[in-house]
């Protein structure tokens, strides 16, 4: 019996813990139209979803929620949502942003080394060249992709394999 009510203690703490360590948020924003939504983030996994209704959704997903500093604000011309990681205790961090804006929403990203999904957008795409290699969200380089050389025929004109 004094075994089981360790157990049940043990998982009580584990439950604790984890309460502890993670932490979802939910932001609605109503807005007109043709709004603008700015977003300022690093090292996080950020999900776009476009959708038919008037307000603009942001579902966070912290784990150490202690290491973030998250500010919003909205005026007449847009939503601005910055989630930025803590100093020293930050390294510890780890976010997942999945942000729904209506279809006609203007996005400007400012991301630093994430992991950008877009689900249901269209349109032009301008991304910069990056200042510097990327880096994979556990912080190490990806592997370098190798792709074959185009094999050639007699006449010197490129054939698939």
């Amino acid at each position: 019996m004094q075994h089981l009510n360790t157990l049940a203690q043990m998982a009580d703490a584990a439950t604790t813990v984890a309460e502890l360590t993670r932490r979802s948020m939910t932001y609605h924003f109503t807005v007109g139209d043709r709004p603008t939504f700015y977003l300022h983030t690093s090292r996080a996994q950020v999900t776009i979803n476009r959708h038919a209704e008037r307000h603009i959704e942001v579902r966070a997903e912290l784990k150490a929620p202690f290491a973030w500093r998250v500010a919003t604000d909205q005026d007449a011309d847009g939503v601005y949502f910055v989630a930025l990681r803590r100093p020293v205790v930050g390294g510890l961090a780890y976010a997942h942003f999945a942000i729904y804006t209506p279809a006609d929403a203007h996005l400007m990203l400012r991301l630093d080394r994430c992991r950008l999904a877009m689900e249901g957008v269209s349109g032009v795409f301008d991304l910069p060249p990056a200042a510097e290699l990327p880096l994979l969200l556990d912080g190490t380089f990806p592997p370098a992709i190798t792709l074959p050389a185009p094999a050639v025929n007699v006449a010197g004109d490129e054939t698939t394999r």
